[in-house]
């Protein structure tokens, strides 16, 4: 059937009429058949002469016999599904040929938006999700021919000359459609997104257009629909994982008893998942929006509604009423930002929440803007700010009184373990991503106004090898040298992406984009500066304060501590004296000399003298000082220093009751190896081998007698493509054991495949046994019994008759006393006000935080001497 045909057949299939009653069709399913029928049909041939060459005569008569007018009445009153989908399909056919300029046609724009408009809000038909998907789909094809022919702009968007804001409904219908479906998932979210994002970019061709944008509701909507989407997630959250999916980690300390609050929704569920999914794609859709508009107006408008309607209205009110006691709304208020957070990149974005959030100085009233605001943008912002004023001025809301900083410092000295992992995460993602805005408001600092002296390189060695023996005592010195290689590249790696380590490792004749072009706060904080910790700023005692009660506390709660202290230090800016490093000043030299001479015995200089210069000798004489080794006083150590010695005592002091605590130790290191590489190797298999639904993995040997003799999986198990990662696993979180990028630490010990230092180690131990590390771990849980024997080489071997009373030995409760006093007053019972005096825990948790400080004490080490490569901190001569 050619075109011609094809349209007489539409024309006797309807009598002639181009407007059928809606009774007729209802009534005659015969009827709205050969009516669906006939759209299909021309729709074919649209789309088979589009690819046939040139003359394409049917499309010819499209456009002078305006068919589509008749195809939009048709459909637009036909109020079936069939028929308007295949109505959809024609306009799509005709924008799709490209010929004879159908989007440049007035008359053909007002009958595409005429017959969406009568679909979508007349109400009188009801289309299914494909269908949707059709018309979202059409809408963007428009939307993006716009963007790359702005010269068809004026079809689509006229204004009336009644009024600069009564426009042509052509531009308004398309968005108001689009951003009805924003928040979708899959393709027709996509489409909406994508359209949408075209018709703000479409804003810097068109005055009329960008003017119409920041009149419009169209900013309401978008944010009001973020606070819509926001009021969707949960009011109470539970960070406890399923006993199903429970990582081994946690399943070996007290974790594995405690039961979620009833009435709190489990950040792991699956409804949870979909709607936080939902919100962030929704902000993310905001990030592109701002990225890609041209706009200063319409920028401004838009990040006016999001602090206004958002910010203020939504998440800063979530705040105030969340509670600690009510079972999970202060871990749902601190877990949320710190999602946001990690989502989002675009600058303005991030300091429009930061700023609000922390209660600094609004950039928009302490200076004039870029430029100045149009009249209308000038008369939306007023008419916002009107709209959500107070009535009674006591009822404003002011960050000034309370802010983020305030509820971060008093949900870290909770007694709620997940309000305080919360916090601390939270505390992690400003500290690491946002480190400008964490000076002077979540850490105190002082700036660093004259440099003393530099730390030697003998001073280092000197600290290192302090803390590496404090390693050993901790957790024994098993597999230390690889662990440590795999801290140090996991280290370097961190370092190396910090925010403020880019203009220091830059190449000095290298060009530094400081702009902040296209962007509208162009005075937000700047470059962070060289600074000191002041050593009693409220966060940095919260940190010690946890750290004190390290043994007892939370295995979760301790990995993110850890995270934070790591984060901290990973600044390049930060000066670790006093906290993390002995301060210069107070080392004392033990070899005196006074120099004028050089070494001769046991310096590694010795060498004849009379063969070099006098400017030779005295580099060697500045070359030996540096490599002398140095001491301190205990009361000049640093504040983390202490605090783990304190650590250690109380290990001693366990070990006095349970003398087999070293062989305890070394055992659950290669329980939570073993579990690891299970991990790997069943989670290879999945890749492979899909697992039916309810399957489940091979059990671990369950019986005490036979643990002891499993072996490593062999070499060719291990996957081969697993990246060799430190302790702490990897970089990226998407769950509260797995924060996100920025943050390379995990919720578990995990297994890799070592890979070998980046830099010499300083550690003498050598052996090729793979290194626990702490990633998370999605295999299924394992019974902390049956593994308690799982052994290798000289370590402890329970026999098969002592397995009961081996795991009543690990059940058995450990009671640490509580300190009199804080280190050098710096945590001032903190711990002891938190805890409540003297903790009581499971010998089996005692064991797996043991593990986890070696792995702290270890990165601590890391941090030290990456420091000392990349940012030059150590003097060799």
């Amino acid at each position: 059937m050619d075109f011609d045909s094809a349209s007489k057949h539409l024309e006797l299939t309807t009598g002639g009429q181009t407007s059928p009653k809606t009774a007729s069709l209802a009534s005659n399913g015969p009827a709205a058949e050969s009516l669906r029928t006939s759209f299909q049909r021309l729709a074919s041939l649209i789309h088979d002469e589009s690819r046939a060459p040139a003359p394409h005569i049917c499309l010819s008569f499209a456009a002078s016999s305006q068919i589509y007018v008749t195809v939009a009445r048709l459909a637009s009153s036909s109020h079936h599904e069939g028929i308007v989908r295949e109505a959809v399909a024609v306009f799509g056919a005709l924008i799709d040929s490209e010929e004879d300029d159908f989007l440049g046609s007035a008359t053909f724009a007002k009958a595409l938006m005429s017959f969406v408009g009568e679909v979508t809000n007349s109400g009188t038909v009801v289309v299914g999700i494909q269908t949707q998907g059709d018309i979202v789909e059409l809408l963007f094809g428009i939307a993006a021919k716009i963007r790359l022919q702005p010269e068809m702009l004026p079809v689509w968007f006229t204004p009336s000359a009644h009024s600069e804001l009564d426009v042509k409904p052509v531009v308004q219908k398309t968005d108001s459609q689009l951003i009805d479906h924003v928040h979708h998932e899959g393709s027709i979210g996509d489409f909406a997104r994508t359209g949408l994002l075209y018709v703000f970019e479409s804003a810097s061709s068109s005055e009329d257009l960008e003017e119409w944008l920041v009149g419009s509701d169209l900013p309401t909507l978008m944010a009001s629909g973020l606070g819509a989407l926001y009021s969707q997630l949960s009011r109470k959250l539970s960070l406890l994982q399923p006993p199903a999916e429970k990582p081994l980690i946690l399943s070996l300390s007290d974790e594995s008893t405690v039961a979620p609050s009833p009435d709190a929704e489990s950040f792991f569920s699956g409804v949870f998942l979909a709607h936080m999914d939902t919100f962030l794609s929704y902000l993310t859709f905001w990030q592109d929006v701002l990225e890609h508009c041209k706009s200063i107006d319409v920028k401004q408008t838009l990040v006016d509604h999001f602090q206004v309607l958002f910010l203020q209205q939504i998440l800063y009110p979530s705040l105030l009423e969340s509670s600690d006691v009510d079972g999970g709304s202060a871990v749902a208020v601190l877990t949320y930002p710190r999602r946001i957070l990690e989502s989002l990149g675009h600058p303005d974005l991030i300091h429009m929440i930061l700023r609000y959030l922390l209660a600094l100085p609004d950039p928009l009233i302490s200076r004039p803007p870029l430029m100045p605001r149009s009249p209308t943008a000038d008369r939306q912002r007023s008419s916002l700010l009107l709209s959500t004023e107070p009535v009674n001025e006591n009822d404003k809301l002011n960050p000034a009184l309370f802010n983020l900083v305030d509820f971060i410092l008093n949900s870290a000295q909770s007694r709620n373990p997940q309000t305080v992992t919360a916090a601390l995460r939270l505390a992690s993602v400003i500290l690491y991503k946002n480190h400008n805005y964490a000076v002077s408001t979540l850490v105190r600092v002082t700036k660093v106004l004259a440099e003393g002296p530099q730390r030697t390189v003998g001073a280092l060695d000197a600290e290192t090898e302090v803390y590496l023996s404090l390693a050993g005592a901790l957790g024994g010195d098993d597999d230390l040298d690889e662990v440590y290689g795999n801290h140090l590249k996991d280290v370097s790696d961190l370092v190396e992406s910090h925010p403020c380590s880019g203009r220091i490792l830059t190449i000095d004749d290298a060009p530094i984009d400081s702009s902040r072009s296209g962007h509208i706060f162009k005075n937000g904080p700047g470059n962070v500066i060289a600074h000191f910790l002041s050593l009693d700023d409220p966060f940095l005692r919260s940190l010690l304060s946890l750290l004190e009660t390290f043994l007892t506390n939370n295995i979760e709660t301790n990995l993110a501590l850890t995270e934070a202290f790591v984060n901290l230090a990973s600044c390049a800016q930060v000066r670790l004296e006093g906290w993390l490093a002995v301060d210069p000043k107070k080392y004392k030299f033990i070899d005196s000399s006074d120099g004028d001479a050089l070494p001769t015995k046991g310096t590694g200089l010795e060498m004849d003298q009379d063969g070099f210069e006098s400017d030779e000798q005295e580099q060697l004489q500045r070359l030996y000082k540096a490599r002398r080794k140095t001491s301190w006083s205990v009361q000049e150590n640093p504040l983390v220093l202490g605090i783990l010695q304190l650590l250690q005592r109380e290990l001693d002091t366990i070990r006095v009751d349970v003398p087999s605590l070293d062989e305890l130790v070394a055992a659950r290191k290669n329980v939570l190896k073993l579990g690891e590489q299970v991990g790997e190797v069943l989670k290879s298999d999945a890749l492979s081998i899909p697992l039916r639904s309810g399957r489940k993995p091979a059990d671990a040997p369950s019986d005490p007698a036979s643990a002891p003799t499993q072996k490593q999986p062999p070499s060719n198990m291990t996957p081969k493509s697993t990246p060799a990662k430190s302790p702490n696993g990897s970089r990226s979180r998407p769950s509260p054991t797995k924060p996100a990028r920025g943050h390379r630490r995990g919720g578990s010990m995990t297994l890799h495949q070592p890979k070998g230092s980046p830099a010499p180690s300083i550690l003498t131990h050598e052996n090729s046994a793979t290194s626990p590390t702490r990633s998370d771990f999605n295999a299924r849980s394992f019974s902390p019994l049956s593994l308690t024997g799982i052994t290798r080489g000289n370590v402890y071997r329970p026999p098969s008759s002592d397995a009961d009373s081996l795991a009543e030995v690990l059940k058995r409760r450990i009671r640490v006393p509580a300190r009199a006093g804080g280190l050098r007053g710096t945590s001032e019972d903190l711990s002891a006000g938190r805890e409540g005096g003297a903790r009581e825990v499971s010998l089996s948790h005692v064991l797996t935080n043991a593990v986890l400080l070696q792995e702290f004490v270890l990165e601590i080490v890391a941090v030290l001497q990456v420091r000392a490569s990349l940012f030059e901190e150590v003097r060799f001569m």
